[in-house]
């Protein structure tokens, strides 16, 4: 979505420089703005801006070797970032300072590396590689500089185009001195075109969310725009009123894709051919400034001027976006609110173009050396300390927040159970208030349980639709205990296991993300049918003595109906039918209520409100129902004590408010999944829950 820095501004500066086409920059990111901020979906513009960058990459660079000029690279790379990164580190330099001021720590973290991958043109990398997955705790929250990933994919770009039209140029001066520099670097560019596009078609189909960030899939959109560059000339003979007709059906396209087409859900693939080549039709039309033509429009001053900003108005406006909608709470932005969004980000990039990227170009012009020394060392100098002053800065404030989490971490490392008891916490137990609540924001990753070790020998499933398993303490036969289930049996483990081991028995962890044993199945997750089957054949193999299983299900939101969450608790509908072949070789199942699921993410609320913790509480009777199904299961069931319930209720929800925080410890780790150190706080009272329930000794 960035526009390139590489082509002069003023139409006075080169004879070659069209007005129109900052008119069409600012158009393409204004969409970009429009529908980020007030339908939050993409527009189109990042690949208008793609192809726009190579045009303009590709025309100034065949000019020069067509002229016999040797084409630039080290200067060139130098030029480019040096436009480039000084308002791009203002920008990543304010982001870091409130993110880490206004964000929850939870998120501190994902926007220290991104900070750096932004920085070092790198963002797509990061954003493909950490796609969403059901341990992920930030799906939720756009991160303020996720828009840098296109131009970490035009900084690529920018790094291998000159290089391709220096061995185009190689080739053409070796081979192909005769005909046109133009054909041979079409040839080239023609090639590239093909190969990318055929990957992004593929990719696409096979994973949409990678292939919007890979630049492999993008490089077809950089090829059109050098191959219009290098045809230009040839197209400009073809007649004026064919060519204004179809720029004018290029700008209703480029105006309209946005509302049409589903541009998140199906580019980079060949729906992407639909803006860029609307835009080259838009170039390619004849360049006069007559209202008939669709250069009259885009000539317009106000368009021109904002050409002129767009590339800072891309940069401010999705962290101002982010920020927003961080604070107020809201999903989306209201007319009023995104037309001062934009107006806002239009100021700041006028502010950062004035105040830092026209002083930095001015200062490498007149970078002051001996007259003696050759321009070009001198202008190369300067460029590599524009690049190298910016990095380091920013660089600087990502490491100054890198040092503040390492303090953090060494602060809640000196603290003892006292400052955090947990779950053991007295009546007359007095906090510091020094104290940090455990566990931090930055270290959530690792409150996931997975006690024990991988299942082995007679213990391992050899069934692929079993892929997590979990064994520990001292087996003599058949294990003692099966905990069976999705991530709410999961985070419970390590309470169960120790209760286990400190009696000398074994157990084994059967588990798989989001799919709860005896649930209907959803048709969407054909997994977790499989999960259930070979999961049901596999314990009912190894004969336990117990079966640990969630018997319930608890939801966070409100239905149709708008019955309260509570009012929604239920037992797990093919509970009974799902129980029965444990039953059958004398296993006792052990039924378990569920965890009360919250609407918002627990340590991002204790972040928000750490003087004022209740209010991130909730009362239980909002969250579970007034009677635990599992009791009214067993009312109607004759299993005597062979079906047996365990209900945590009390630990989690005293006095009938469920807490947030117990002992200076955060019970839960996210919206709905209790954390280790709280579950390990209290592994007595899980264990005495445990043993009441079951005779266990």
């Amino acid at each position: 979505m960035t526009p390139t820095l590489n082509q002069p501004r003023k139409s006075t500066d080169s004879a070659n420089f069209r007005v129109d086409l900052q008119g069409l920059r600012a158009l393409a990111v204004l969409l970009v703005m429009c529908y980020h901020i007030w339908f939050s979906k993409v527009s189109g513009g990042v690949d208008i801006f793609l192809m726009l960058s190579a045009f303009f990459l590709t025309s100034s660079t065949a000019r020069r070797i067509s002229r016999g000029e040797r084409p630039p690279l080290i200067t060139g790379w130098l030029h480019r970032f040096s436009r480039l990164i000084p308002q791009a580190a203002v920008v990543i330099i304010s982001v870091v300072i409130a993110a880490w001021v206004l964000l929850p720590s939870n998120r501190w973290l994902e926007l220290i590396d991104q900070s750096t991958a932004s920085l070092f043109y790198k963002q797509n990398w990061y954003l493909a590689n950490h796609q969403v997955d059901y341990y992920d705790f930030n799906t939720s929250s756009a991160s303020p500089l996720q828009h840098f990933w296109s131009l970490s994919v035009q900084g690529q770009i920018f790094i291998l185009w000159p290089v391709v039209l220096a061995v185009s140029a190689l080739v053409w001066k070796l081979f192909f001195k005769r005909i046109s520099f133009a054909w041979v670097a079409s040839a080239f560019f023609a090639v590239i075109f093909a190969c990318s596009l055929v990957f992004s078609i593929n990719i696409t189909a096979d994973d949409q969310q990678v292939a919007y960030f890979h630049t492999g899939a993008r490089l077809w959109e950089f090829a059109l725009g050098s191959l219009l560059a290098l045809a230009l000339p040839w197209i400009s003979t073809l007649p004026e009123k064919f060519r204004r007709i179809a720029g004018w059906a290029g700008m209703v396209t480029i105006i309209g894709s946005g509302a049409v087409l589903d541009v998140q859900g199906q580019f980079p693939g060949y729906m992407a051919l639909i803006p860029t080549v609307a835009a080259a039709l838009i170039i390619s039309a004849p360049a006069r400034r007559a209202w008939a033509n669709p250069s009259g429009v885009l000539s317009l001053k106000p368009l021109v001027k904002l050409g002129d900003l767009s590339y800072g108005m891309y940069l401010w406006h999705w962290p101002m976006l982010v920020f927003y909608l961080e604070l107020t709470k809201k999903e989306h932005a209201s007319f009023l609110a995104g037309s001062l969004l934009i107006a806002a980000a239009i100021f700041a990039s006028w502010c950062t173009t004035k105040f830092i990227e026209k002083p930095v170009i001015a200062w490498q012009q007149n970078f002051g050396f001996p007259r003696w020394m050759p321009q070009a060392g001198l202008k190369a100098i300067s460029q590599i300390a524009v690049v190298a002053i910016g990095l380091g800065i920013a660089s600087l404030s990502v490491t100054a927040w890198e040092n503040n989490v390492e303090h953090r971490r060494a602060l809640a490392a000196s603290q003892t159970v006292t400052d955090n008891p947990g779950a053991t916490v007295s009546d007359d137990w007095d906090p510091s208030p020094a104290a940090l609540t455990l566990p931090l924001g930055t270290e959530l990753e690792d409150e996931w349980q997975m006690p024990g070790n991988s299942c082995a020998g007679s213990n391992d499933p050899q069934d692929e639709r079993i892929m997590f398993c979990e064994q520990g303490g001292n087996f003599d036969g058949s294990p003692d205990l099966v905990m069976l289930g999705d991530s709410h049996m999961q985070h419970w483990s390590s309470a169960a296991a120790a209760a286990i081991e400190e009696s000398g028995g074994s157990w084994i962890l059967v588990y798989h993300p989001g799919c709860r044993y005896g649930y209907t199945v959803d048709a969407e997750k054909p997994e977790c049918a499989d999960f259930q089957e070979a999961a049901e054949e596999y314990v009912t193999n190894l004969a336990p003595k117990m079966v640990l299983t969630n018997a319930s299900k608890t939801v966070a939101d409100p239905d149709e109906y708008l019955r309260s969450p509570g009012e929604q608790e239920v037992m797990v509908d093919n509970y009974a039918q799902a129980i029965q072949p444990f039953l059958d070789e004398g296993s006792q199942v052990i039924a378990m209520r569920d965890t009360p699921r919250f609407t918002y993410s627990i340590p991002e609320c204790v972040d928000s409100n750490a003087n004022n913790l209740q209010a991130c509480d909730a009362p239980a009777h909002e969250l579970l129902a007034q009677v635990n199904p599992v009791q009214e299961f067993l009312a109607d069931h004759d299993y005597g004590n062979q079906v047996v319930s365990l209900d945590m209720t009390g630990l989690l929800c005293p006095q009938g408010v469920c807490k947030a925080v117990i002992g200076n410890v955060s019970v839960y780790l996210d919206d709905t999944h209790l954390s280790k150190t709280f579950v390990l706080s209290a592994k007595r009272q899980f264990a005495d829950a445990f043993r009441e329930a079951t005779g266990w000794k």
